[in-house]
């Protein structure tokens, strides 16, 4: 039906964003009832706000086409890792079967238990739960996509009698009536993928689609015991309960599914999280990881950027209010982030802020040893050094610290000088660093004041 791009567009803060675009093949874009549903699969899509959903921004036409613009999902369908364990004949391990499902199942829920801007029930039906609209991102997140043929209020378009929507393998039985559809159809389904998932084949086959329709009708299967008997029973319960023909003996709403599978997989597997997923699916395609990211290198954006975004087709009517699309084709202006508030102490015309610094005390560490000699005879004194910085700790000169002269010891007899071995070292106090920490103080010039003169010249 349409063609699958990977664009890029921006925010109203000049942020690039990936999206992904549907853009309509010709020949059905004649076609105004095709094109109806695409308008209803947008409103749909576009009023539901879930992790688990991915986001459709907008439906438009531009240039004489049609396209949709919804949320990228980097990573892979389920699809395509059905296929990719089938060719390696591994199946998919429980635990991420169940998490894959009870994801799944929330999304249902929000569904359809969603409302309009009104308060109003949707009653949607997505109709088409299978595992090509069930997408595994490489970080692990899950998202049911591709309401296309979702039966919900805000349709326009009805389906004929006679006509069966969606894809026959994952039918519920009374979709395959054609009979009149509630939302435990889509657990049926749900219940179909997370078969596939446990088994790596469909609940129901067939060679032709008149048996298969048979089949789904009266949902008779193969017991998941017998195709994998490795899968905890515990999970083929669940699987089973989804996959009852009798809608009363079936889960009744999506949220009664998930609540079983999240109960199974904090028993199977307490730490599970969803960068276990993540894992598993990187590490099946890594070689596609790595070729989609050198195909991207080799793009690069038209710099001449057309102003034609299109007409928006989600037009807002009693039901229905479309939501503001947050991307534009460029970047407007860019993202700076706020400076922090900082209190402006000084006026004038400058727009800068500056801040003043708190004073700082004094290094001691960083000045010149000074010894205190404390003979009164007399003696040639050594000149004193000047004060010097020490080179790893730079910083502004700072005057040598006055400092009080001690009390004059009294000198032995015949001896007029005082002794020259330097005064007993104080006990350090508490929390002191030791002297080895300052190796840069011991190498420092060293200033000898003789104290006998500097007393005489007091007197």
């Amino acid at each position: 039906m349409a063609e699958i791009y990977r664009a890029k567009t921006f925010d109203s803060h000049g942020q690039p964003h990936l999206v992904a675009v549907k853009r309509v093949l010709a020949h059905l874009a004649e076609d105004d009832d095709f094109i109806q549903m695409l308008v209803d699969e947008a409103k749909i899509a576009s009023t539901l706000r879930h992790l688990n959903i991915a986001r459709v921004y907008e439906f438009a036409t531009a240039h004489g086409e049609y396209f949709i613009a919804m949320e990228h999902v980097d990573g892979k369908d389920m699809r395509t890792v059905l296929e990719r364990c089938r060719v390696k004949k591994k199946p998919i391990p429980p635990e991420h079967a169940a998490h894959v499902a009870a994801e799944v199942g929330a999304a249902l829920h929000a569904a359809h238990s969603a409302i309009d801007a009104r308060g109003r029930p949707l009653r949607i039906i997505h109709r088409d739960v299978s595992p090509s609209n069930i997408i595994c991102s490489y970080a692990g997140e899950v998202k049911l996509c591709d309401f296309g043929i979702a039966k919900a209020t805000l349709s326009k378009v009805t389906t004929k009698t006679g006509v069966i929507k969606g894809k026959v393998k994952y039918m519920s039985p009374e979709q395959a009536l054609g009979r009149k559809l509630d939302h435990r159809s889509d657990v049926f389904s749900l219940g179909s993928c997370l078969y596939e998932m446990l088994t790596r084949i469909p609940p129901f086959t067939a060679t032709n689609e008149m048996d298969l329709l048979i089949k789904v009708r009266d949902a008779k299967f193969r017991p998941i015991s017998e195709v994998a008997p490795a899968v905890p029973p515990e999970l083929e319960a669940i699987a089973n309960k989804c996959l009852t023909r009798s809608r009363a003996n079936r889960y009744q709403t999506a949220a009664e599914a998930e609540a079983d599978l999240r109960a199974f997989l904090r028993k199977y597997m307490p730490n599970y999280s969803r960068s276990h997923l993540g894992r598993f699916i990187r590490k099946n395609f890594a070689v596609e990881i790595e070729r989609e990211l050198r195909m991207l290198e080799e793009y690069v954006l038209d710099a001449q950027v057309s102003e034609d975004v299109g007409v928006n087709l989600m037009r807002p009517d009693e039901t229905f209010e479309p939501p503001e699309v947050p991307f534009q084709p460029k970047p407007t202006q860019v993202s700076i982030e706020p400076a922090p508030e900082v209190v402006n102490d000084f006026t004038g015309d400058s727009a800068h802020l500056t801040v003043p610094q708190a004073e700082r005390p004094p290094n001691f560490h960083a000045e010149s040893t000074v010894i205190l000699h404390g003979s009164r005879g007399r003696h040639t004194p050594r000149p004193p050094a000047l004060p010097t910085r020490s080179a790893a700790r730079p910083g502004p000169p700072i005057d040598p610290p006055t400092l009080p002269l001690p009390p004059t010891a009294a000198a032995p007899p015949g001896n007029a000088r005082a002794s020259s071995q330097p005064p007993p070292t104080p006990p350090p106090r508490p929390g002191s660093v030791p002297h080895t920490e300052f190796e840069d103080v011991h190498s420092a010039p060293t200033m000898i004041l003789d104290l006998g003169r500097i007393r005489g010249r007091q007197g």
